[in-house]
């Protein structure tokens, strides 16, 4: 815990996204990818790096040495990781089999970090999504006896959408397991247009988050379940900043209007959202729209767009001492059941 110095209070600081590939997922790999054409090289220094499809995810001490994440958690005032994958390079290169392989051999290493630990971790399920059905059973499994918090998805597995009728298996299972499913940008449409100046992270991720935000809440799907969850990394992207003409477009278009409440009213019942904004003008913003009960604490450890004054960043947001606290903590502990 560290001292919120605006409250004068002792406070504690979960984050929500933070990524960890254990060492049993990237051995897996190093067995099986080749014939999926991604492979793990390692130089003389024992630094290794997975390459899929021509894109090198590298620096993977950092994502796999637990020592050296809460030696991180600590210099920034972390008391608490949330452990998932992140999309890349993650397992939407592999066939079914292989991708539940890789899961299971994850979800597994996490529950054993998280026994060694427990104060200090917890995590969310891998979902070898190319697969509902598969997914669904390891979700089941993954919280049932492993004790993980939910399940990890990308906002589109090979192209198909997070409204695709193909992921319901999942999001059954999660509505009925009472478990939030955490969602990380994926390979943004338009992707080879954003190359430059690292725009397809920049703006890329934000908006294909929004994109399968608005697809979630016009396809009906939370009608059909109203306990779904989902939590949506980087501040939900460019929805929230879309929430007016969402609502314009469900009064004026047909096609937006097959739902029973309004697209604000689904993003403040069955949305939450981390604070990894960077700036507190926009996080305040963000309260302002969504209240402070739905959005949780995020950095994107270990990456270098990762928000290394994440507590900076939310004391100079104006929030009042309960604000901070759900930010922080509160909503973390209340919807993961810490």
């Amino acid at each position: 815990m560290v001292n919120h110095s605006l409250l004068g209070e002792v406070t504690m600081h979960i984050d929500i996204h933070c990524h960890i590939y254990p060492n049993e997922y990237v051995n897996l790999i190093k067995q099986e990818g080749a014939r999926f054409g991604v492979e793990v090289q390692e130089n003389s220094d024992g630094d290794r790096k997975i390459i899929v499809k021509g894109l090198t995810f590298g620096n993977l001490q950092n994502f796999t040495d637990v020592d050296l994440r809460l030696k991180k958690m600590e210099e920034m005032g972390l008391d608490m990781n949330i452990l998932s994958f992140s999309s890349n390079p993650g397992v939407y290169w592999a066939d079914s089999e292989l991708a539940n392989e890789l899961c299971k051999v994850s979800n597994d290493a996490y529950a054993k970090i998280i026994k060694e630990r427990p104060e200090k971790f917890a995590g969310f399920a891998a979902l070898p999504a190319q697969d509902g059905n598969l997914s669904s059973l390891e979700l089941e499994r993954s919280v049932k006896e492993l004790g993980l918090k939910g399940g990890f998805l990308g906002t589109n597995v090979n192209g198909r959408y997070l409204d695709h009728e193909c992921f319901f298996p999942i999001y059954e299972k999660a509505a009925s397991l009472k478990v939030p499913i955490i969602v990380h940008p994926a390979n943004p449409a338009g992707m080879s247009e954003m190359k430059d100046y690292y725009l397809f992270n920049l703006v890329g991720f934000t908006t294909e988050s929004a994109n399968s935000i608005g697809r979630l809440i016009f396809s009906g799907i939370f009608d059909r379940l109203p306990d779904l969850k989902f939590i949506f990394l980087h501040g939900g992207g460019t929805a929230p900043y879309l929430a007016g003409r969402f609502m314009h477009g469900w009064k004026v278009r047909k096609e937006c209007q097959n739902i029973q409440k309004s697209p604000l009213e689904y993003m403040k019942s069955n949305f939450y959202f981390d604070c990894l904004l960077f700036h507190s003008p926009v996080v305040r913003f963000l309260v302002d729209l969504i209240g402070s009960d739905r959005i949780m604490l995020g950095t994107d450890l270990p990456y270098d767009m990762t928000d290394e004054q994440i507590v900076k960043t939310l004391e100079n947001a104006g929030l009042s001492s309960d604000e901070y606290d759900n930010i922080s903590h509160k909503n973390a502990q209340t919807i993961l059941n810490l």
